[in-house]
């Protein structure tokens, strides 16, 4: 049987003694129709005493709205880890574990035509951004074997609302939670997040290079697959953004043909000099069988 988290772990956990240890909880969203994205994530650094809040709103032919600063650590006895700071509002409220989750953000974030500006510390359009979203899960939540983490796929419902453009989103996501030691300039990898027009949903997390760390799932009324390989192969843009991804599968998985729709991107500076993209998308996914989808897939690209 695929392992399942525990309602307690919902919450926050005690951290390590790792400076860079981080626990973090990741909303994301897309239209049924693929044309509008969303993701928040905001990650806890109780060793550096702040957290990194992001909040990206994005779709093809719009611009990415990127709401991603440092704030004060919330509180240890908050719940919803409100955040209020000027230029941001933050809170997310556990309704029902491993059930249902609301995100509530209203802030002032930069609006990007060129989705790959991000990545080379370009500055935008300051833009207001709201987000009132549920997250109600839609399938079996999956802890990984290896490390803290658990993932769920979701149905999401709620609005948007980008400068004076109000907008409703009815779709599918996934929300996840994990804590440990995590240094973003030690490793690449591939994330994905992915959900096909007939209720299967996929999870893949692959390393170039290595194979045998794989991680993820194929799911559907109930039923979980675990994966062991997950090789994905990437065509990459100068200005780093993906143009596109294949993606292999095994044992007895379809492959994919990935292609991002729209980025909500981050640069990623360590303290030491050190250098990552990390180029988020909203994407299109195919399967060789001929099934279609939308989703989230991520890309850590170490740079220096």
């Amino acid at each position: 049987m695929a392992p399942q988290p525990d309602a307690a772990d919902e919450g926050r956990h005690a951290p390590g003694p790792e400076p860079l240890w981080n626990e973090s909880w990741y909303f994301d969203a897309v239209s049924a129709s693929g044309d509008l994205g969303v993701y928040a994530r905001l990650g806890r650094l109780p060793n550096q005493g702040v957290a990194l809040l992001t909040v990206c709103v994005t779709g093809p032919g719009r611009p990415s709205v990127m709401l991603a600063r440092e704030v004060p650590l919330p509180d240890a006895d908050d719940d919803t880890q409100a955040v209020t700071v000027d230029g941001a509002r933050y809170r997310q409220s556990c309704e029902e574990p491993l059930r249902r989750w609301r995100l509530s953000v209203d802030g002032i974030g930069e609006a990007h035509a060129d989705h790959a500006a991000p990545l080379h510390g370009g500055t935008g359009v300051p833009t207001a951004v709201a987000l009132e979203l549920e997250w109600t899960t839609d399938g079996t939540p999956y802890r990984w074997r290896h490390g803290n983490r658990y993932e769920v796929p979701c149905r999401v419902a709620g609005t948007v609302r980008v400068g004076e453009e109000q907008l409703t989103l009815a779709g599918v996501g996934q929300r996840d939670h994990s804590w440990g030691a995590r240094d973003w300039w030690a490793v690449e990898w591939m994330w994905s997040a992915l959900h096909l027009d007939d209720g299967t949903h996929l999870h893949a997390v692959g390393i170039p290079g290595v194979p045998q760390y794989s991680v993820g799932y194929v799911q559907r009324d109930g039923l979980v697959h675990e994966l062991s390989t997950v090789v994905a192969q990437d065509e990459v843009a100068p200005d780093g953004l993906i143009v596109r991804c294949a993606v292999a599968l095994a044992p007895d998985a379809p492959d994919l043909a990935v292609e991002p729709l729209a980025f909500g991107c981050v640069r990623l500076d360590a303290p030491d000099g050190r250098v990552s993209w990390f180029p988020r998308a909203l994407c299109r996914v195919r399967t060789d069988d001929g099934r279609t989808g939308l989703g989230w897939v991520e890309w850590n690209r170490l740079q220096r």
